[in-house]
């Protein structure tokens, strides 16, 4: 996820430029409030609008003295002589939000736009707190409403992107960000966050393209050098990423984040001994830092080194910063060592109170379901229902335990259980859609992935689930070719998607553009029985019968085969193979 943050300096910034313009409006005799009667001085009658300002510089003055609250109390003093006043609303909204008071500070954003509806500024308050909230689509409406008042605005378009890429909506954040170059060209963090994009979408290819133009606009952008070498690295090029991280130590030799990647790097290529001597080094910079050791740790653990994360998370179980993480960890390396019952039992042990405590009691009813303690398994999820009523995973491992047992229709309860208390149940109705797919119920199955696109427009899987059912049910196939094409844009790598867009062209009767496209899926998924399986079909139809009988046979003992189909099709095959035409 791309990181967005608070505009707070463009806000104090123009609290700091009202303050100047008004002493140069206003001139220095305006400070003082009316003197006393009968002191020689001259005086002027007390009006609420000099009663506002007055406490407006006396906020001022506070914020000066580092006193916020006391600047807020001021500000209050100053609204409630000036209650029409966006400006002010405006600047008591952002002291709220420095204190943290979320809900004041949205309270006074809010009027300070029904005062005056056309200050950007605002609406950039607004957006950020409702990402603070993580209100993602409160804050994505705060932004295309900047941007209705000034198509130009970079800095509303780059934020923007940054929300459509965290919701998964790739399409539309390539769509803004490309819109945002065509107004600056030369704007080096638009082609950097692209390729963000891009990567995160695993478009390898466009997101090196990206990172090496900036790093030709400026050579020295640490950012882009070390997403290039995580791009290299997805495209296994350790040597190349190895490179590109050895650049940045040229220039930043204490940068610990990067000795963390060569180490992982070295431990990918079993050189075992350079990742001792890096993961040294990272030791070195981050002296007497846990930090290191849990860093190192999880490395190994993603790396299926079990023990020696078990070794080095160990110690970090007397230290109350990290003991619930590395508890959670060493559960997970047992289960990596096949030790269900030792995992399942230090899942058991993470406090209530952790970040990881709903993770590790779905773990925990996931090793009892798997040992044959099935019960047991279920009296756990029953709990986690009580404590935590709205995650979506209670629900999706609920269902999944009667799945797994081939009770389709209590899995589909546990499943609906979800509905009304998820807020957004995107998983639940995907899931749904393929449990009803499971029970031949297409029409029923089609409704919930339209649940899951309404929820989410440009998910891929669910834009590929339903051009896949349209095409297996021979109807809409435009409408399908249209839904497939739109989830390749999101993940063009996809051999499931591939192979989707390769049948739709077979329901079509478009066998040449089938077979191509389901040539392109079984490269990249050699094991799939499904996909080898309409590669025959394709075959088949344009009478290349001895490839359809090679791929039919192959396809009897890969992933997914669907083996009383395949051995019909080989014997048809043969059958013709045999005739006299043949």
């Amino acid at each position: 996820m791309l990181c967005i943050r608070a505009s707070w300096s463009r806000i104090v910034l123009g609290g700091i430029l009202g303050v100047s313009l008004c002493l140069a409006v206003m001139g220095c005799a305006s400070l003082g409030r009316m003197a006393p009667t009968g002191t020689g001085f001259e005086t002027t009658p007390e009006t609420p609008k000099s009663l506002s300002y007055y406490h407006f510089l006396k906020a001022q003055q506070r914020l000066v003295a580092d006193d916020t609250a006391g600047a807020i109390r001021e500000y209050e003093t100053a609204i409630k002589n000036d209650p029409d006043s966006p400006f002010l609303e405006m600047e008591l909204a952002a002291l709220y939000q420095r204190q943290g008071d979320v809900k004041q500070a949205l309270a006074h954003a809010e009027k300070s736009l029904r005062l005056d509806p056309k200050q950007q500024e605002a609406y950039f308050l607004l957006a950020s707190l409702h990402v603070g909230l993580n209100q993602l689509d409160e804050a994505t409406r705060e932004y295309e409403h900047i941007l209705t008042l000034d198509p130009e605005n970079r800095e509303a378009r780059l934020f923007l992107a940054t929300l459509y890429a965290q919701q998964r909506r790739y399409p539309k954040a390539i769509r803004t960000v490309q819109e945002l170059l065509r107004l600056d060209p030369q704007l080096i963090v638009g082609y950097y966050y692209l390729g963000r994009i891009y990567l995160e979408t695993g478009r390898l290819a466009d997101a090196k393209k990206e990172f090496l133009r900036v790093l030709t606009m400026d050579p020295k952008f640490v950012p882009a050098m070390f997403d290039l070498g995580a791009t290299l690295e997805r495209e296994r090029q350790y040597t190349r990423a190895l490179s590109m991280y050895r650049r940045i130590l040229r220039a930043h030799p204490r940068n610990s984040k990067v000795w963390v990647s060569i180490a992982r790097l070295y431990l990918i290529m079993n050189r075992y001994s350079d990742a001792q001597k890096a993961f040294r080094q990272v030791k070195e910079l981050e002296r007497n830092d846990p930090a290191a050791d849990f860093n190192i740790a999880l490395i190994c653990l993603e790396q299926k080194l079990p023990d020696d994360a078990i070794r080095l998370f160990r110690p970090l179980l007397g230290l109350p910063r990290y003991q619930e993480r590395a508890r959670y960890y060493i559960a997970m390396a047992l289960e990596e060592k096949g030790d269900l019952k030792a995992a399942a039992l230090e899942y058991q042990l993470v406090d209530r109170e952790s970040e990881h405590f709903i993770q590790a009691r779905l773990r925990m009813a996931y090793l009892t379901f798997q040992t044959g303690n099935k019960e047991r398994a279920r009296q756990i999820l029953n709990d986690l229902l009580t404590q935590a009523p709205k995650q979506e995973e209670v629900y999706l491992t609920n269902s999944y335990f009667y799945e797994e047992d081939n009770q389709w229709d209590l899995a589909i309860q546990a499943l609906t259980a979800g509905l009304g208390k998820v807020e957004r149940p995107r998983e639940i109705y995907f899931r749904l859609a393929v449990l009803y797919e499971k029970q031949n119920n297409r029409p029923e199955s089609i409704q919930q992935i339209k649940k899951v696109l309404e929820l989410d427009p440009n998910n891929a899987d669910a834009l590929n689930f339903l051009g896949y059912s349209y095409a297996e049910a021979g109807v809409n196939l435009d409408e399908a070719e249209k839904l497939v094409r739109e989830a390749l844009r999101a993940k063009p790598d996809s051999g499931h998607i591939i192979d989707s867009l390769g049948w739709v062209y077979y329901k079509k009767g478009q066998y040449d553009k089938a077979a191509a496209e389901l040539e392109r899926a079984h490269r990249i998924m050699p094991q799939d029985g499904t996909v080898a399986e309409h590669l025959g079909d394709a075959y088949f139809q344009m009478k290349r019968y001895r490839d359809a009988l090679r791929i039919y046979r192959r396809a009897l003992v890969m992933d997914n085969a669907n083996a009383s189909a395949l051995r019909k099709k080989i014997n048809q095959v043969e059958i013709i193979l045999k005739g006299p035409a043949h």
